[in-house]
């Protein structure tokens, strides 16, 4: 719980210094009991203004959160509490101010009256839908004369951020090889599943039938499924590329794509990274932002990538893929999967993808041009046109599939679950 203070007060009284001339003018051309009733009720309006804001000044308001982190499109949750009030009753609106970048969040309202000596508890919830940074330190509280002859507006404040996560997609699947044996364990080439090591059981979906555990499910009332430790795991360098390329023209077109493009590369990278931590693999990930970012899965749980993903940002002049692909040839190894997601990826890039795959197991494009379909949503009419660089690219690479060197085109048409079963089925 933080305490906030009075930064600034402005008060708006035009329309109570025109009443207040306005009377005076009448008792001096006219002195009769209604110009001095006016006059009275002109001097007791600024004597109510004088004691609001001076409550104003003296008000203790605290702000508590329910959580310090929290991802994509979960709640959270504000609580102010106002006290203070001395001699008179206020009637204030509270409005908290969120700051993010490229969040354009606009808090609801709360209206109450603050009674003297009272004391008032106001609860916001707010969704955010983008990750980031956000900052939660500003409050503003209004004041308004019931008569509306004058208003205050009282900011107020104290340091608090909270890390909103990016939102992770459902991933049921994607082609991350089994190649690195571990050592001691029994081996099944097509499987690569121990039954000797049980590990478990977990709700069926849609796995083989004879995976099921028929005494469990009759136990728990709904289908179960063995689970086996793996004798081989998956190792996955993914890289994220969210600068632009140097072979865009169209810059300030493009610079306004990568801002959505941000959202659903990171969203997919971390969803990746789940899943790799989901299937016992091990996975590396490197960001091509304003700065080059490198975490490995040793020692850390895929929250620390969600972490670190949260307050990453692309550049239109930072470093480009392929220099950083060629700098990290000697990384592979006949047993590393390759992954790329990008936005925008030119025929210059096939050289390096070539060397990547001399010295790795598979290589994985994946393009981001557009925005993709939301899997709950139907299919419509599309009417997108590739760029000619992207598309050179697309019929080069087809030929490349055979050489486990695998490119697809996320189309506006497309959900992103869609093209990772497409390249799970290949």
């Amino acid at each position: 719980m933080k305490r906030l203070e009075l930064e600034e007060i402005k008060s708006r009284k035009r329309p109570l210094i025109v009443a207040t001339v306005a009377s005076v003018c009448w008792s001096l051309l006219s002195f009769n009991a209604y110009s001095v009733t006016f006059v009275l009720l002109s001097a007791i309006v600024w004597l109510y203004y004088y004691l609001s804001r001076t409550t104003l000044k003296t008000l203790t308001i605290t702000r508590s959160i329910d959580r310090e982190r929290l991802f994509s499109g979960e709640t959270l949750t504000l609580k102010y509490s106002v006290e203070g009030s001395r001699f008179i009753s206020l009637s204030t609106t509270v409005f908290p101010v969120i700051r993010g970048d490229r969040e354009y969040f606009v808090p609801k309202e709360s209206s109450f009256v603050l009674s003297s000596n009272g004391k008032r508890e106001v609860e916001t919830k707010m969704t955010f839908r983008r990750r980031g940074k956000k900052d939660l330190s500003g409050l503003v509280l209004t004041s308004k004369d019931p008569l509306r002859f004058f208003s205050h507006t009282a900011k107020y404040s104290a340091p608090e951020f909270i890390l909103v996560l990016p939102k992770v997609m459902n991933i049921d699947c994607f082609p991350l090889r089994l190649r690195e044996l571990l050592p001691g364990s029994r081996s099944d080439f097509e499987l690569m599943e121990d039954p000797v090591d049980f590990r478990g059981i977990k709700e069926y979906e849609r796995e083989p039938l004879n995976r099921i555990h028929w005494n469990a499910s009759a136990k728990i009332g709904k289908l179960m499924i063995k689970e086996f430790g793996y004798t081989a795991v998956s190792n996955t360098i993914l890289y994220l590329d969210l600068n632009l390329s140097r072979e865009i023209f169209a810059r300030d077109v493009w610079e306004k794509i990568r801002i959505d493009y941000e959202e659903i590369a990171v969203q997919l990278s971390l969803s990746l990274v789940r899943f790799t931590y989901g299937s016992g693999g091990r996975i590396g990930l490197v960001i091509v932002g304003d700065d080059v970012l490198r975490l490995s899965s040793l020692g850390r749980n895929w929250t620390d990538f969600a972490e670190v993903l949260a307050d990453t940002r692309g550049s239109d002049q930072g470093p480009q893929l392929s220099e950083i692909i060629e700098e990290d040839l000697e990384r592979f190894d006949p047993a590393t999967t390759v992954v790329i997601i990008s936005m925008y990826l030119g025929e210059d890039i096939l050289p390096q993808l070539l060397k990547a795959k001399s010295h790795c197991s598979r290589v994985v494009v994946i393009i981001i041009p557009f925005n993709p379909r939301d899997p709950w949503t139907k299919r419509t009419i599309s009417y997108q046109m590739l760029p000619r660089t992207i598309e050179s690219l697309k019929r080069r690479a087809a030929l490349l599939e055979e050489e486990q060197i695998v490119v697809r085109v996320v189309g506006d048409n497309q959900s992103i679950q869609e093209v990772l079963v497409d390249l799970e089925n290949r």
